[in-house]
């Protein structure tokens, strides 16, 4: 509901980012790899031990599944149409995660289930995922929430315990303080 603020998107990470120099390639964040299965129905997903959000609480794949499941439901068409060949996510364990396709003829599925933004499943069990709200969510990218103008200004903070500071695929990104 409403305009989201800007910059929302530093709140939150994803299973892998894109490298910009690369077409079609993406490196892990969440995820430490990605193993696409013979018949290209299905991808899994193997998250990093580390992986947090700002509470300190680990990123599972139930957070996955949850976040998969609420964006194909609940999000704005422009997000819910492209996610309409994506079958089912699935938790293997806490630390793995399978999304299974309608289709092979979608080579692209597999990078649009890892550039989803994953939420807690555990704070919108009890924050209606659907509510407006000015609380800032809780997130686990490398800036949180320092101050907001309503209807003016959002101030952005870098989070000094980012769990992911160290990653080769974040160095030389999210510089500003």
């Amino acid at each position: 509901k409403g305009q989201p603020a800007g910059g929302l998107d530093l709140l939150f990470d994803t299973l892998m980012v894109r490298a910009m120099d690369e077409p079609d390639a993406m490196y892990g964040l969440l995820a430490s790899s990605a193993e696409i299965a013979d018949d290209r129905n299905s991808v899994v997903f193997t998250l990093r031990p580390e992986a947090r959000f700002h509470d300190g609480t680990p990123v599972t794949a139930a957070d996955v599944v949850f976040s998969f499941e609420t964006l194909k439901e609940k999000a704005h068409p422009i997000i819910r149409l492209p996610l309409r060949d994506i079958v089912k996510a699935e938790a293997l364990d806490a630390g793995h995660v399978r999304f299974s396709f309608a289709t092979q003829e979608t080579r692209d599925l597999p990078m649009l289930v890892a550039e989803l933004p994953i939420f807690s499943k555990a704070y919108y069990t009890a924050h209606d995922f659907t509510a407006t709200t000015v609380t800032p969510p809780l997130g686990s990218g490398p800036y949180t929430v320092k101050n907001v103008k309503l209807g003016r200004a959002i101030t952005y903070a870098r989070n000094a315990d980012y769990w992911g500071w160290k990653l080769p695929v974040n160095r030389g990104r999210f510089n500003f303080a």
